[in-house]
């Protein structure tokens, strides 16, 4: 998984050295996104995976929509019968970052993660919905959210529906607005004190 460790090696570079100690305001920041972004490009030429089939779009909106009610409504229950929820005064607004910022962390589970974690499996392209790659994937994509143990538990389970979709119907569009829905739900639903807003790495102890 060559890709993978070093795509995890410059996240938690960033969120555990970098951040707290470069307090350098500036473009900068978006360096690790750059880097990251183009290794992505150097995989996807040779995997010939950039995660928009034609084909694979209708099953995952399908699927993601099955998926993505139930546990939208799960956590807005949730969130509500463990305290006040936060107001949101731009919600559509959020929707719509998150919808840029999961689909890229989509692409980057998806398309190389999760075939990575296919080769350390052994399986071949017809056996490439197995359990074992899907766990794997999804163990990766939840490490990168610690030690926030609320964010921890979510991407989990997220990563988990959201690699069992792709390895049936390879599109990302639905997943990253499946993403954004239930990120939008958690912000509107949560407390901060519980989900610490959101953050991971060294910030989550700031």
């Amino acid at each position: 998984m060559p890709y993978t460790l070093a795509i995890v090696a410059i996240i938690l570079g960033y969120t555990w050295v970098a951040d707290p100690l470069v307090d350098v305001p500036g473009p900068w920041v978006l360096l690790p996104v750059v880097v990251i972004i183009a290794l992505c490009i150097a995989h996807n030429r040779k995997s010939r995976d950039w995660g928009f089939s034609s084909r694979g779009f209708l099953p995952a909106l399908l699927w993601s929509i099955a998926l993505t009610v139930p546990l939208v409504a799960a956590l807005w229950f949730i969130g509500h019968a463990m305290g006040p929820a936060p107001i949101r005064r731009a919600p559509l607004l959020d929707f719509l970052y998150v919808m840029v910022w999961g689909g890229a962390q989509q692409f980057v589970l998806q398309t190389v993660v999760l075939r990575e974690s296919r080769a350390v499996a052994g399986l071949s392209r017809a056996k490439s919905r197995g359990r074992g790659a899907v766990l794997l994937a999804a163990a990766v994509f939840a490490s990168l959210h610690l030690p926030n143990p609320f964010l921890v538990i979510v991407t989990f389970v997220g990563g988990l529906a959201w690699c069992w979709i792709y390895s049936r119907a390879p599109n990302i569009l639905p997943l990253a607005v499946s993403h954004a829905a239930a990120t939008v739900a958690i912000q509107m639903s949560f407390n901060p004190a519980v989900t610490n807003a959101l953050r991971t790495g060294w910030r989550y102890f700031q």
